[in-house]
């Protein structure tokens, strides 16, 4: 049976300092959608973590945005509430990379709420706030990292000064100022990262975000400057070689294992070469599925291992590896087993290709009692959560006269050349239906109000004609 590689890489390089980052990145692993702590900004397939390099050179799990072209949420997430001391002053921060086009905004910004779920964020004129930025726009330049930085005061605080700022990730030095500090109400109890890529509708366009912070300002957070220096303080010492062996194939996979890396701190990463090219970087992990090959085909394997300072080990040994033969060579194709029969590579029915990306194609009509869709991603209850940006009726009128289309809903021409995936179709329609209630139940309050409005004109009315 062919196995399942869950890929557990952390943040790689990640800051040890005299005060934990009150954030926890541990839950950060390559794949699609939400994870514990980081709840996604738009549709899962908008949210990819993979792995890239860091603002530091280190390999690392970045947070990527793919705008699907919808032009609305666009990528990023909402973190899950901390507690803090609202006599206490924090500092937030994120890296921020941005390619192919300035298209779309980036939103930089928190939410504070007491213990009864109220909002408690204050403008430093002690305004409140219900839906506080520290700052809204477009970094200086493409491909290039910045870290953005913003303050949440202590509750007495009485100052002025604005101390966030966008600051350059190669020269240190600040490009942008004029980010939004805040403060706390005396009843604050918890507080929460959120950073989010917005009204971006070019599919090409890619917006990288690595290392959120939150630290309490006490002195013993890491300073700006210790944050752009990254963690990698020195260390040039490479890991020792892996030993690499092959644990067994079939006509279209190899599995790889391996030992015996050491580090004079810690071994992070992994990196899987097929033939002298590059196959694939992994986390802290030991075995390897190696997908895609040639039935009959000989394969050569080396790996090598990367600490958190990115320094690369020696080689490997190389193992040879052959896969099965498709049919008549030795190889399996259907198996069977508590009767049930299984076979390992696609299917196609009425056709001779299956798509990249699926395991079956049908050409043709296809008659079962039930279908049942697991999703993997959010169910729509998050449009009754209250920080949901609901669009407002000028907006969707604005997308309708634009697109020919409601906000999120697939066109005609990509349902036409793409079909429909049933889960994520139900998942849309039920998003309108419930965004739909809230509109219904805006009105129902209007209208109630218009009926509350009627019955005092009738009185006076009354009264006008008893004095006449």
């Amino acid at each position: 049976m062919k196995s399942i590689l869950k890929l557990s890489l952390l943040l790689i390089g990640a800051f040890s300092f005299a005060q934990n980052n009150l954030l926890d990145t541990s839950t950060w692993t390559v794949g699609t959608g939400s994870v514990s702590g980081f709840s996604v900004n738009g549709a899962d397939a908008e949210n990819v973590r993979e792995v890239g390099l860091s603002p530091h050179g280190n390999n690392v799990v970045l947070w990527k945005a793919v705008p699907d072209g919808s032009d609305n949420a666009d990528g990023g997430w909402n973190g899950s509430y901390i507690n803090i001391d609202h006599t206490k002053t924090y500092r937030f921060s994120v890296w921020i990379k941005k390619t192919n086009s300035t298209d779309g905004t980036t939103y930089f910004g928190l939410y504070t709420k007491d213990a009864a779920d109220n909002h408690t964020t204050l403008l430093l004129d002690n305004t409140a706030n219900n839906n506080p930025y520290f700052w809204a726009g477009d970094t200086p330049q493409l491909d290039k990292w910045y870290l953005l930085v913003g303050f949440v005061h202590n509750s007495s605080y009485t100052g002025t000064t604005v101390n966030g700022g966008v600051y350059d990730g190669v020269t240190g030095t600040k490009v942008l100022n004029g980010l939004q500090d805040f403060k706390f109400t005396a009843n604050a109890t918890r507080l929460m990262h959120r950073v989010y890529l917005y009204f971006n509708a070019n599919t090409l366009d890619r917006q990288f975000f690595y290392s959120p912070t939150i630290y309490e300002i006490n002195g013993q957070e890491p300073t700006i400057q210790e944050l752009i220096n990254g963690p990698n303080g020195g260390d040039t010492q490479p890991p020792t070689a892996p030993t690499l062996s092959s644990i067994g194939q079939t006509d279209t996979t190899a599995d790889l294992s391996w030992t015996g890396a050491t580090d004079d701190t810690a071994v992070t990463a992994y990196k899987i070469y097929k033939d002298g090219t590059l196959e694939a970087t992994l986390g802290s992990v030991s075995t390897y599925q190696v997908t895609g090959l040639t039935a009959g085909t000989t394969y050569n394997f080396t790996v090598t291992a990367l600490d958190a300072a990115g320094n690369e080990s020696p080689v490997s040994n190389a193992v040879s590896v052959t896969t099965n033969g498709s049919s008549g060579g030795g190889g399996t194709i259907w198996n069977e087993a508590n009767s049930v029969a299984s076979y390992a590579g696609n299917v196609a029915v009425g056709t001779a290709t299956v798509p990249s990306g699926y395991q079956m194609a049908i050409d043709g009509k296809l008659i079962t009692e039930e279908v049942k869709v697991q999703l993997s991603g959010a169910w729509p209850d998050y449009v009754f959560a209250e920080d949901y940006t609901l669009p407002t009726f000028e907006e969707v009128e604005k997308h309708i006269q634009e697109k020919g289309r409601l906000i999120n809903i697939p066109s005609a021409d990509e349902v036409d050349a793409n079909g429909i995936e049933l889960g994520e179709m139900n998942k849309l329609l039920l998003e309108k239906i419930e965004e739909q209630m809230l509109y219904i139940l805006d009105q129902e309050k209007k209208i109630k109000g218009l009926q509350g409005l009627e019955n005092r004109i009738r009185v006076l009315e009354k009264m006008l004609k008893t004095k006449n």
